[in-house]
């Protein structure tokens, strides 16, 4: 079990608890926060009793940790015999064009979820895109084929990037999918992205993520910020954690994981800390308390003051990048993703293939996309291949060609 005592938060509180006897008289959950003209908004979803059905509510605040929730919540209900006839979960939210785009999970009454889209110019009117659900289960992937959820989205200068959480047997991991408009989705091929350490449910299983969903996706300079949520082994306890990558198709995992301490030293030990929202300005991390091992357990939002360095890659001491993971290489090749290195002296990248193959190792020495090989090799079948460098560059990449259609996996480590 994960013994780490690294502080990497400290707690302010419970900030948004349930009303008793209202429509979040149970649980409030799954903040998104933003600050907008001065003033702080948080869309969010609660439930009544039992687990459910989920709604959605809105609540305001002058400073981010006093917050009223609106008059009429909640803001958005499900609509009858539609696919999310059961209730919802919060996922992200932006704003184009002076209206508000909330992405959202909806659970249909075929016991699956699948992930939506709905629109508002005042947040607590909103209307549900007629081509919902956006993104749907894959039945012939089997590590979603029971449910997609909780859309993480982000929009780019060129596109509209989506990390999503995948359910299926014995599976609970995330995926990426890249959209021109926001609207129409293509998930990636090489799917999952971000892949669950063993199963909670495995008695010999000693990782705390051993079951992943994702809450929030961010842009910061080169890279993407992802907070994310994982449940671990007995007594099955979920906690937050942090991952970095530089294209969402590949990602290392924050060496102090997961982020402590986010609970009152008093609390029982059986609870969890979900759903995680960071609101970058003032560095507070939003994020759910289940009070109690149970899934019908209550849950609350409260916040906490995180350590900067937590959203910074460049400032961990060690990262560890999965390029590969059992990748279908055909005979004309594949280059992995670029990952960025400033700051980082030991780097080394490993790949093991089926058969037989070369290899290039390719820098950007400034971060010009001007890339340059410097060092070629060949590799031996079913045998670990490695390379070295402690030389200053600001990105590094890999490009394999095997003799034949094969399987690989490759991966990087840097270290300070």
């Amino acid at each position: 079990m994960h013994s780490s005592t690294t502080t990497k938060a400290k707690r302010i509180g419970v900030i948004l608890p349930p009303t008793p006897g209202e429509w979040d008289g149970k649980s409030t959950a799954a903040p998104i926060v933003w600050k907008e003209d001065g003033k702080y908004y948080m869309l969010y979803q609660g439930w009544k009793d039992g687990q459910g059905p989920r709604l959605l509510g809105l609540a305001e605040s002058e400073d981010g940790l006093n917050w009223t929730k609106y008059g009429e919540n909640p803001v958005m209900k499900t609509s009858k015999g539609g696919w999310d006839e059961r209730g919802f979960e919060c996922g992200s939210l932006l704003k184009l064009d002076d209206k508000y785009w909330l992405y959202y999970s909806g659970f249909g009454v075929d016991g699956k979820i699948r992930i939506g889209l709905a629109f508002s110019e005042d947040l607590k009117s909103w209307v549900k895109y007629e081509g919902n659900p956006i993104l749907d289960v894959d039945p012939l992937s089997s590590w979603e084929s029971h449910g997609v959820a909780f859309p993480s989205v982000v929009k780019g200068t060129k596109e509209y990037r989506m990390i999503y959480c995948g359910y299926g047997p014995n599976s609970m991991q995330l995926g990426f999918a890249t959209s021109m408009d926001g609207k129409l989705w293509s998930k990636y091929s090489h799917n999952p992205v971000f892949r669950q350490r063993g199963w909670y449910a495995d008695s010999l299983c000693e990782h705390w993520d051993a079951g992943i969903e994702v809450h929030q996706l961010l842009s910061i300079g080169d890279f993407f910020i992802m907070f994310y949520e994982g449940l671990g082994n007995y007594p099955h306890r979920y906690n937050i954690g942090a991952a970095y990558s530089p294209d969402c198709r590949t990602w290392a995992r924050c060496p102090d994981n997961p982020i402590f301490p986010l609970t009152e030293y008093v609390v029982k030990q059986d609870m969890s800390t979900v759903h995680p929202w960071l609101l970058l300005e003032d560095m507070i991390l939003y994020y759910v308390e289940v009070i109690g091992a149970s899934a019908l357990a209550p849950h609350r939002i409260c916040a906490a003051h995180i350590n900067p360095d937590l959203i910074n890659p460049l400032a961990q001491r060690y990262l560890s990048f999965p390029l590969w993971e059992d990748r279908k290489i055909s005979a004309i090749g594949e280059t992995t993703s670029a990952i960025p290195c400033t700051g980082f002296r030991n780097k080394a990248i490993y790949l093991i293939s089926a058969c037989e193959g070369n290899v290039h190792v390719q820098i950007d020495p400034a971060g010009l996309n001007q890339w340059n090989t410097i060092y070629e090799d060949k590799v031996v079948a079913n045998k670990i291949w490695r390379y070295k460098t402690y030389e200053g560059f600001d990105r590094i990449r890999l490009i394999f060609l095997p003799m034949k259609n094969t399987v690989a996996s490759a991966w990087l480590t840097l270290e300070n």
